[in-house]
């Protein structure tokens, strides 16, 4: 799998880091959805409205995956932001581990994880994805939350201004990707679903390396 990966790395051209960290986030937050909770591994927007929806309706089951999964995004992008400020594919090298334990607990559990062990993978991959999101900003692109990335998409294609609607439209094609193929392997294979998102962030970090992207880790 690693030469496979590496080959796609040399041959796809400096999309291929923002494009696996967008299929990565849509595979991550499918099986959020239907494994871990109903809840979003990354879409906060989402969350905040299903944790309403608990609120209003007294459900605690309702409340408490949104509620954990926002929590645990926020905790994710505090985390990247305090961390030393090395070359940025470290932090993806703790994304890694992240994803990592992810996967191990919901193989552990042959995919169908009790209400505790579910709100604890889900807070995992939460996690990560908050530090996928600071590691995307920095890349200037987005990868988790692409409702402003479809606005300027739609805008850029109604007023005629070529700005970046092709990098956009990539980017929503890869998040639905992700999503399409990790549901594919939850009714296939369901214990191998969580594998899909190791494998595309492997292929972004492999890309970055092969590759180098222009960057710069803000100043604090």
């Amino acid at each position: 799998m690693f030469v496979v990966l590496a080959g796609l790395a040399r041959r796809g051209g400096r999309r291929v880091t923002p494009l696996s960290l967008a299929a990565c986030a849509g595979a991550v937050d499918l099986t959020a959805i239907v494994g871990l909770g109903g809840a979003f591994a990354s879409v906060v927007t989402g969350n905040l409205v299903t944790a309403g929806l608990g609120i209003g309706a007294t459900d605690d089951h309702a409340f408490a995956a949104p509620a954990v999964a926002v929590g645990a995004y926020a905790a994710g992008v505090a985390v990247a932001l305090r961390l030393p400020r090395f070359r940025w594919p470290g932090h993806l090298v703790i994304e890694l581990a992240l994803l990592g334990a992810l996967t191990a607990g919901w193989i552990a559990t042959d995919g169908s994880p009790g209400r505790t062990a579910r709100l604890l993978l889900l807070a995992t991959g939460s996690v990560a994805m908050g530090v996928q999101s600071v590691v995307a900003r920095w890349l200037h692109e987005s990868t988790t939350y692409l409702t402003g990335t479809l606005t300027g998409a739609v805008h850029d294609l109604v007023t005629g201004r070529s700005g970046t609607r092709a990098a956009a439209l990539g980017q929503l094609a890869a998040l639905t990707a992700g999503a399409t193929v990790a549901a594919a392997l939850l009714t296939a294979a369901r214990w191998s679903a969580p594998l899909l998102a190791l494998a595309l962030l492997v292929l972004a970090m492999l890309s970055h390396r092969l590759r180098p992207a222009r960057w710069k880790v803000p100043d604090r």
